[in-house]
């Protein structure tokens, strides 16, 4: 295994997280057997609240329950059923916070502990703050059945932490439009749904995230705190694969490297650097196509460059090349993404 990153077959993810899905499921007439099939996972292991199950596990369940629920809302049922008991001692140390905004932090901070494959991270935009996905394990339809779980699970705690009616300003969506989005609007009234975007992300008003707390303990904050940095160190440094090779093509955008300098930056060889992405169902291709394309997104949304000087930007010295890869990428091309189709922020 690569040095600072987790592994698909070490017990990290806390099994109450998994539970939930397992009693949706279960609600929505689905066996438990069904739900657990070929996870090895032991049933009572929902009720201790100190199991931890793989990343491996929670991936065959959560195939199991979108093969057998068919609902296209059921990410964004999950993250509505999904309550601050579930979270641990982060939950208490979340539940304790003095506002939003130190919760915000310490969700960043800790997160590891609920979901190692959940990365998120916090851009300030002036009076709007952009609360981003910004890594997934790379299998679409967990993907996005986590993007929808993060879009309401937001929402509902900042609420249940508040006790406020909150609502963001915008929400964008990485993905394309589907036939079914008046369903995702309902979940989110009077708030603009935006797809195709680079980015799944919640837009809030920055002013939101001072608003107290309903909870506030700043003695139980700490302690919680201290206790969620012990498991943290205990645990070493760990960070998912894949997001050590986007924080690596980031690095230096538009001149993006081989994989064998990539390797060498993790200390490790191309050999094993391309078997590890390969356990968790990508490549480092499809990983730098994912960058390219979510830079290139972002141009044509947020820019009037011209398409050959966006080519350039990406690392495409021939701009037919680009816009074919584009279309590869996407399905549309590059004007599509222009004029209208602006992010909104």
């Amino acid at each position: 295994m690569i040095r600072g990153t987790w592994s698909l077959n070490e017990p990290l993810v806390p099994a109450n997280i998994s539970a939930i899905m397992v009693k949706m499921g279960q609600e929505k007439g689905i066996t438990q057997d069904s739900l657990l099939e070929n996870t090895a996972i032991d049933p009572a292991a929902f009720s201790d609240p100190k199991a931890l199950l793989t990343y491996q596990q929670v991936i065959i369940l959560t195939n199991n329950m979108l093969k057998l629920c068919d609902e296209p809302t059921l990410g964004l049922e999950l993250g509505n059923a999904i309550n601050i008991n579930q979270f641990g001692m982060l939950g208490y140390a979340i539940l304790s916070c003095a506002n939003l905004r130190q919760a915000l932090n310490l969700g960043l901070k800790y997160h590891v502990l609920i979901d190692p494959a959940f990365n998120f991270e916090v851009a300030d935009q002036g009076d709007i703050t952009s609360i981003r996905l910004t890594s997934h394990i790379p299998i679409e339809n967990i993907y996005n059945l986590l993007c929808d779980i993060f879009l309401t699970n937001f929402i509902s705690l900042g609420r249940f932490l508040t006790g406020l009616n909150i609502m963001p300003h915008a929400i964008n969506i990485n993905r394309p439009e589907p036939e079914f989005s008046e369903l995702y609007q309902s979940f989110f009234p009077g708030c603009p749904v935006n797809w195709d975007q680079p980015r799944t992300e919640i837009l809030i008003s920055t002013e939101l995230l001072d608003a107290p707390t309903t909870l506030a303990d700043e003695s139980t904050a700490k302690m919680a705190e201290s206790q969620c940095a012990d498991i943290l160190t205990r645990m070493g440094p760990r960070e998912g694969i894949v997001v050590k090779v986007r924080r690596i093509l980031l690095s230096n955008p538009g001149q993006f490297p081989p994989i064998e300098i990539v390797a060498s930056h993790l200390a490790t060889s191309t050999r094993t650097l391309s078997r590890s992405l390969q356990e968790v169902s990508t490549s480092y291709q499809k990983i730098l196509d994912e960058v390219r394309k979510e830079m290139a997104i972002e141009y044509l949304k947020s820019s009037s460059l011209p398409i050959e000087e966006i080519a350039a930007l990406i690392g495409y010295n021939d701009p037919s090349n680009f816009r074919k890869a584009f279309k590869r990428w996407t399905g549309n091309p590059p004007s599509y993404y222009r004029g209208t189709r602006k992010t909104s922020s």
